[in-house]
């Protein structure tokens, strides 16, 4: 699945006609370098670069990972954060309910992604 975040984030540039060097200044990135990077899948990126790309290439963050909105039917999947602390577990729950729904799936497939990098 995040393979596809970084092959849309190319062809969505190229869609766009922009440089990476374009991409890389609009995203706040110093040179195009970070988004060869990106674009191979060698730089994991946080949810907020998530939202600046989908939002500099003018689609959702799930269209830019490559998901449908009805992706995730089941309860957040909160438990995946390796946290010592339960109220670590609360707050995070306590963004994801403040969330739309399609951020909600967005925040999830963020982590499953966490989950498969351990």
């Amino acid at each position: 699945m995040m393979m596809d975040l970084y092959s849309n984030i190319k062809r969505l540039r190229k869609l766009h006609n922009m440089s990476q060097q374009e991409l890389a200044e609009a995203v706040g990135y110093k040179g195009k370098s970070m988004i060869a990077q990106v674009e191979n899948g060698k730089v994991d990126l946080s949810a907020s670069m998530i939202t600046k790309f989908a939002e500099v290439l003018n689609v959702s963050e799930l269209e830019l990972m490559g998901i449908s909105g009805n992706a995730v039917t089941e309860p957040p999947e909160i438990y995946l954060i390796s946290s010592p602390a339960d109220d670590k577990k609360e707050e995070l729950y306590s963004v994801y309910e403040g969330l739309t729904p399609e951020k909600q799936v967005a925040f999830e497939a963020y982590l499953k992604f966490l989950q498969s990098q351990s």
